[in-house]
């Protein structure tokens, strides 16, 4: 009995075999999909060439793409969502993103459609936040009449608040990094105030950024 092994004696050699025999497949898988991106990359190369790159990106085409067949040209697809996704756009960025940011009382009209791809770039993007335009430009698109009247307390001044839009870029006082826009106040995804507004209504939110 003495020359038994114990069991975490057997234990520890089992997993050190599966782990000796394990890595190396491993590694030869992760290579294989590094090979597939690389190839993707060969057509679809211009999808990564911006500043901004999404994270799902570095992950591998595969970690949203994993519905497509490869080895033909077009490629086939075996899923009934498009671009071969493996779900549908919002369930899909739900998957690494918090659903908690788009579940508030107030739901952003894209966010509520489960179009996220309206906003937002899934690949790269040379703006803010993976935006398809300038973060203000990309809001005005579709509220257009926010330009038509004063914005905000308009006896400040004769314009109203600035919007973001204009030539001279200004800074986001309460948010560092990033350029003050309509999201500065507004919430763009969903918020539990009315108007999406990120600190209240009236005076509560100016007085975020100006002395009172």
């Amino acid at each position: 009995m003495k020359n038994t092994p114990s069991l975490k004696a057997s234990l520890a050699w089992a997993l050190a075999l599966t782990f000796t025999f394990a890595l190396p497949v491993l590694a030869q898988n992760r290579d294989k999909d590094k090979d597939k991106d690389k190839a993707c990359l060969e057509c679809h190369a211009a999808v990564a060439q911006k500043k901004v790159v999404h994270a799902a990106v570095h992950m591998g085409c595969n970690s949203c793409h994993n519905e497509v067949e490869l080895n033909t040209v077009p490629h086939k697809s075996r899923s009934k969502t498009a671009k071969e996704r493996s779900a549908e756009n919002a369930a899909m960025c739900a998957n690494c993103h918090d659903k908690k940011l788009f579940e508030g009382k107030v739901v952003h009209a894209p966010i509520a459609a489960g179009e996220c791809n309206d906003c937002h770039d899934p690949h790269a993007s040379d703006n803010l936040g993976l935006l398809k335009k300038e973060p203000a430009t990309l809001c005005l698109d579709c509220h257009p009449d926010i330009k038509k009247g004063p914005h905000v307390v308009a006896g400040f001044t004769r314009s109203g608040h600035p919007l973001g839009d204009e030539k001279k870029e200004a800074k986001d006082p309460l948010r560092s990094g990033k350029k003050f826009y309509c999201g500065s106040c507004h919430e763009p995804h969903s918020s539990e105030r009315p108007k999406l507004n990120r600190f209240g209504l009236g005076m509560v939110a100016c007085q975020k950024c100006h002395e009172k």
